[in-house]
């Protein structure tokens, strides 16, 4: 056993500095001349000169080449020729509740060697706030980590709706079916009253605070006019904040749109028109695809082909790139959601779990 554990070592050895030979010499060293000189030999006599012959006219000199960028030492060649990058492949589908999934997804593809710009697909009404925005800011991170900025495409589906609208505002640009329903900017806060209910049956509800408003909304009695314009104004502060992430990824075209309806020059719209004509489409109004393009909301009509090809024109990579895609979450269904498609009823738009929740949704 041991003649044999020696022997493989000895192979071993042998193949690694075979594999570090041959890695030198593609990278264009060579061992130096002197590296093992030979053992110097005593000076023979010197001999008589012979006469000269006579000279021969020299042959014309070649020109000189040039020399030229140096050629990368390594590349990767899987028949195509040169790899120059992939395009990763995000999907958003169905009510965005925990964005803990999608976040990790969007780390996967950041951590890929190869991915060089991604297409967001979204089909989605929307969802909670804090998730939409925890999404946001992971798209923008993925956008400008490195020395490299890395473009992002959106492309819209059958819906991409308030929340879901919202998460395309950091792409590059956006892609849009004409008959994609979008738009719905706006913010929805939701409260059940079941005051008459519990009397009816005999329930009474008690409640012990520390704060005036702390049950605001509770569901045992009616919402007092100080509770709601203390919640109007809590929506209204979201709101604002919906407007604003239109505005820093959409500001140029939304220019555009108002140059286009006022015939001005896009240079001469002033910010205050801009917004306003962005103010009078978030009134929680849906678009069609069309609509949007038409109103700048959206940069071009086509789909997911037509996104990928934009996406790999913006991070300058060779003709139609593979794309990467993370695994996805199989969505858990219950034997109501299998019931009520049996039935033919449309599935809920709302997140599930809360009994209250500020949301970016399509109603």
């Amino acid at each position: 056993m041991r003649v044999g554990s020696a022997k493989q070592g000895r192979i071993r050895v042998g193949a690694a500095i075979a594999i570090a030979a041959w890695c030198l010499a593609s990278a264009g060293f060579s061992a130096p001349a002197n590296l093992d000189p030979a053992p110097s030999k005593p000076a023979s006599p010197a001999k008589p000169a012979s006469p000269a012959k006579p000279s021969t006219p020299a042959a014309p000199k070649s020109p000189a080449k040039q020399a030229g960028p140096k050629k990368p030492w390594f590349k990767f060649d899987w028949g195509g020729g040169w790899v120059p990058g992939k395009i990763g492949v995000l999907e958003v589908d169905g009510p965005i509740e925990d964005p803990r999934w999608i976040i990790s997804q969007i780390h996967a593809l950041d951590k890929h060697p190869l991915v060089r710009a991604m297409v967001l697909r979204i089909d989605s009404p929307g969802g909670d706030v804090g998730a939409v925005q925890e999404i946001v800011d992971e798209l923008v991170k993925f956008r400008d980590k490195g020395k490299v900025r890395r473009p992002i495409v959106a492309s819209f589906a059958g819906v991409a709706a308030s929340g879901g609208y919202y998460i395309a505002c950091p792409a590059d640009a956006i892609y849009s079916n004409p008959g994609t329903l979008t738009g719905s900017i706006g913010v929805i806060l939701e409260f059940p009253v079941a005051a008459e209910l519990l009397k009816k049956v005999g329930i009474e509800y008690v409640v012990i605070k520390s704060g005036r408003y702390k049950d605001s909304g509770n569901f045992a009695r009616k919402m007092t006019p100080e509770e709601r314009e203390i919640m109007q104004e809590t929506v209204e502060d979201v709101y604002e904040q919906f407007l604003d992430a239109v505005w820093e990824g959409r500001s140029r075209q939304l220019r555009e749109a108002v140059a286009r309806e006022t015939g001005k020059k896009v240079g001469n719209v002033r910010d205050g028109e801009a917004r306003a004509w962005l103010r009078s489409l978030a009134d929680g109004r849906v678009l069609s695809g069309r609509l949007a393009y038409d109103d700048g909301l959206v940069d071009e009509l086509g789909g997911y082909e037509d996104a990928l090809d934009r996406a790999a024109a913006l991070a300058h990579l060779r003709g139609r790139p593979g794309t990467v895609s993370p695994p996805r979450r199989r969505r858990e269904r219950s034997w109501m959601d299998y019931l009520g498609g049996m039935l033919g009823l449309p599935e809920p738009s709302g997140v599930t779990g809360r009994a209250v929740a500020l949301k970016y949704l399509l109603r």
